[in-house]
């Protein structure tokens, strides 16, 4: 274990996050500066780079670290670019830190980037039938849509699944972007930005038949009861 100075750390080459909120950031940065740095983050040397290392795990530790001017506690290991895919998705995984369409996502990018399924089931450690149902949620969106909304934490597979299929209708994708563009959607949070654009594109209920009614003629009570007389 050794510790690094923060500016010579790059990223993976595969994100498997959309963002972090200040929140979470701002509650990792207190605790560091009171506690210290309690877990250290796992990086390999840069393939390329000499003198500078590629992270595997830790980047939010890094970016807190950095805030606080601090070097960083490292494992150094040479992975190969497989291990550290791995690595990376299973330290994310084994902690339930990655979102649904995070999961998702990094599940698409690393089948994009060449690796085998069985490389990227080790690495969110799901099974084949898993590994099929992340990679075609993640396909079905286009990415502005995803990056708009963000990770959305308590949105599951079954309501982003639903949001694609209401993306599929006719005008469905410009409405979403037409949302998605708004000021007061820009502030919002990934969950609430996830909602509006669901409720944006929510089935519009069809217009009940109108029912004309039609008034009976007024009869004169003289001429009724001459009718009845008949």
């Amino acid at each position: 274990m050794v510790d690094i100075a923060p500016d010579l750390f790059e990223a993976s080459f595969v994100s498997d996050r959309l963002e972090t909120s200040e929140e979470h950031h701002r509650a990792l940065v207190e605790s560091i500066r009171e506690h210290g740095q309690q877990v250290p983050v796992l990086v390999r040397p840069h393939p390329v780079k000499e003198g500078r290392y590629q992270i595997a795990y830790g980047r939010r530790r890094l970016f807190a670290l950095a805030e606080l001017g601090r070097n960083v506690r490292a494992v150094v290991k040479p992975l190969s670019d497989e291990q550290l895919v791995v690595a990376q998705g299973q330290e994310n995984s084994a902690r339930k830190d990655l979102t649904f369409i995070e999961k998702a996502l990094f599940a698409a990018r690393l089948e994009q980037s060449g690796y085998s399924r069985e490389t990227i089931m080790a690495a969110l450690t799901v099974d084949k039938t898993g590994l099929s149902r992340l990679i075609s949620a993640a396909v079905k969106f286009p990415q502005d849509i995803i990056e708009g909304i963000g990770s959305a934490p308590s949105v599951g597979r079954d309501r982003w699944a639903e949001l694609s299929t209401r993306l599929e209708r006719n005008g469905a994708l410009a409405l979403a972007r037409l949302e998605i563009a708004k000021e007061e959607f820009l502030a919002a949070t990934s969950d609430a930005k996830f909602e509006r654009v669901f409720g944006a594109l929510a089935p519009k209920l069809p217009k009940s038949k109108i029912v004309r009614s039609f008034a009976l003629p007024r009869m004169e009570p003289n001429s009724a009861m001459q009718e009845m007389s008949l």
